[in-house]
């Protein structure tokens, strides 16, 4: 069995096997982008065999004249990285036998059960095939969530978009619905169980839920494309999802690179980290393997989303034989997720690797203005930079 590193510390590139000129060019390359203002800032890290070979970062200057600096404790809005997040606690309720993914979600919520809904599971919720819709579409005449609960009601009464498990489309109200599952099954709330099943034992200090204690205003801002600090983006019109300052589970989350890295580290390890067992290593395996067979060979359906969205693992999209979402060099072996916000997380087993990519600006506001669209035509979106930097820092692998 193989050996794996129990808590991720600094090491030298060439005593994990990779070149370190490599890793400076792939370093190089996010350092001009922050520089052109493509990006308002950009954080990277690469953690090979549980060292921390590659850990840079750098705010463009006009960022960092309203006050933006990067410090080990800055906290970042990471998305929908919070999936995995909350996946992993999903999987701790399914381990302590507080719901199973195969038993609809209604018996446990029966009001959830509205328009067709009987038949959607956990499994269904976790991995974008329950036929729930992405966000709360406004509605005429009908004021705005002013809470969970309320977002929550207007979930168990929409219908679905097809029959669960038949067809797939992004779905971040299954993330919210996951959270309150847990929450009615365990009698605790999302908060508590955070800190005593995932942040706390794996010494994760500077990550949170969208909670009521969560430090909000101390996070990165984010910035619109003349790179202009929003620090309230649910409410100014930045962010799309009108409900999402209420979300907890599918986006909307806290962390920073080394916390997502420790994170990461834990599913390379099999479900352990620093001598705790977070899940089984059964389970992990669950996880980050195909979930539904249409999903592979000529049985595939066509997806409404676009194939790089598809999450085919368990609250992680997978590499498995054609999704190559944040690198072209990625092993089969390979599960990762992004977020709108410009975060993205590779993990491969294959490889022994980690690299993590962040920014702090809504996928659509990543453009820059039209100066440096006329300069820079081929980057003109967060997955071109993350994909580039993920190639480059798989190249750094000598082997």
């Amino acid at each position: 069995m193989k050996r794996y590193i129990e808590k991720i510390s600094s090491g030298d590139p060439e005593s994990v096997d990779m070149k370190s000129s490599q890793l400076d060019l792939a370093w190089k390359y996010v350092e001009q982008k922050v520089e052109a203002g493509l990006i308002p800032l950009g954080y990277v890290m690469v953690v090979r065999k549980g060292k921390i070979v590659l850990d840079k970062h750098l705010v463009n200057r006009k960022a960092a004249d309203q006050g933006v600096k990067i410090q080990p404790n800055s906290l970042f809005r990471i998305a929908s990285v919070t999936k995995p997040l909350t996946a992993v606690l999903a999987m701790k309720m399914v381990e302590m036998g507080n719901f199973s993914l195969e038993t609809p979600v209604a018996e446990y919520i029966p009001a959830f059960g509205q328009n067709g809904k009987n038949s959607v599971t956990p499994r269904h919720l976790l991995t974008h095939t329950s036929g729930l819709s992405d966000y709360l579409v406004a509605e005429n005449g009908r004021d705005k969530p002013t809470c969970i609960d309320e977002v929550l009601n207007r979930v168990y009464e929409q219908p679905l978009m097809f029959k669960p498990g038949t067809n797939f489309t992004y779905s971040t109200l299954a993330f919210e619905v996951i959270v309150e599952l847990a929450q009615k099954t365990s009698g605790i709330s999302w908060e508590q169980l955070s800190k005593d099943l995932l942040f706390g034992p794996l010494g994760m200090k500077n990550s949170y839920f969208n909670t009521p204690k969560a430090p909000t205003n101390q996070a990165i801002p984010l910035f619109n494309r003349e790179l202009e600090a929003d620090h309230s983006p649910n409410d100014s019109g930045l962010e799309l999802h009108y409900h999402f300052k209420f979300d907890m589970g599918g986006g909307n989350g806290l962390s920073n690179p080394l916390d997502i890295a420790t994170f990461c580290q834990m599913m390379l390890n099999q479900g352990s980290y620093n001598n705790l067992q977070i899940l089984s290593p059964v389970t992990v395996s669950r996880m980050i393997e195909p979930q539904f067979q249409w999903w592979e060979g000529s049985n595939q359906l066509n997806l409404q989303e676009k194939p790089d969205f598809v999450s085919q693992g368990l609250g992680w999209m997978i590499r498995n034989k054609s999704h190559y979402r944040g690198s072209d060099l990625m092993s089969p072996k390979a599960f990762f997720h992004g977020g709108a916000y410009g975060m993205r997380a590779i993990v491969d087993p294959e490889y022994d690797l980690i690299t993590i990519f962040l920014t702090s600006s809504f996928h659509d506001a990543s453009y820059g203005n039209n100066r440096n669209r006329t300069n820079y035509p081929w980057l003109t979106h967060h997955h071109q930079m993350q994909q580039t930097f993920g190639n480059m820092a798989y190249s750094a692998i000598m082997k």
